[in-house]
């Protein structure tokens, strides 16, 4: 009972920063509840799950709930859409990062600490950057499921680990590239 009113006193005593990140990630639940209302998935228990799993998320962003709020969400989404691609699956995708991303950046500091602003704005700029290429892999999927509705559904899902393995590969050759030439340490 002690753990359970230590974060009810951490939640009330919050820094108006880290109150901010809390509730983005709240907002980022409830895009993911629309979205799977929007695709008619799931029914209301799924949609209730969802905004009740993102409160918990507000409640405890360093467990294990925003772990539980993307395998609840996920599970929901693929249980009760027809099919894997539906346009309603990039603003759930979207509210899905807003979550991990507000949750793990509302982690990384005590909840009456205010978060640097450099660190906001790094992260800030790494989400813009995953939002944008979740955009792309969701326009490609689409574009190569025709929205005809013909094609097994996991072309979309291979279309989109191809396009984020290349973006890897591509990221790691650019790194090296730019890295300094000299002597690594025992950890490069």
């Amino acid at each position: 009972m002690g753990e359970l009113r230590e974060r009810w006193l951490n939640l009330r005593s919050a820094t108006p920063s880290h109150t901010r990140l809390r509730l983005a990630a709240l907002a980022g639940a409830g895009l993911v509840a629309l979205s799977l209302m929007l695709a008619g998935a799931a029914g209301p228990v799924a949609w209730v799950g969802v905004l009740v799993l993102g409160a918990l998320v507000v409640y405890q962003p360093n467990g294990a709930m925003p772990a539980l709020f993307v395998v609840w969400s996920i599970g929901c989404w693929w249980a009760g859409t027809e099919s894997t691609w539906h346009w309603a699956l990039l603003p759930a995708a979207w509210g899905l990062l807003l979550v991990h991303a507000s949750a793990a950046l509302a982690a990384s500091v005590p909840p009456q600490a205010s978060l640097p602003r450099a660190v906001v704005v790094l992260t800030g700029q790494r989400v813009l950057l995953v939002g944008a290429a979740t955009t792309v892999v969701w326009a490609a999927a689409g574009a190569l499921v025709g929205g005809a509705g013909t094609g097994p559904d996991v072309v979309p899902g291979l279309v989109g680990l191809a396009l984020i393995a290349a973006a890897l590969v591509a990221f790691v050759r650019l790194r090296e590239r730019q890295a300094p030439a000299g002597p690594r340490g025992p950890r490069g």
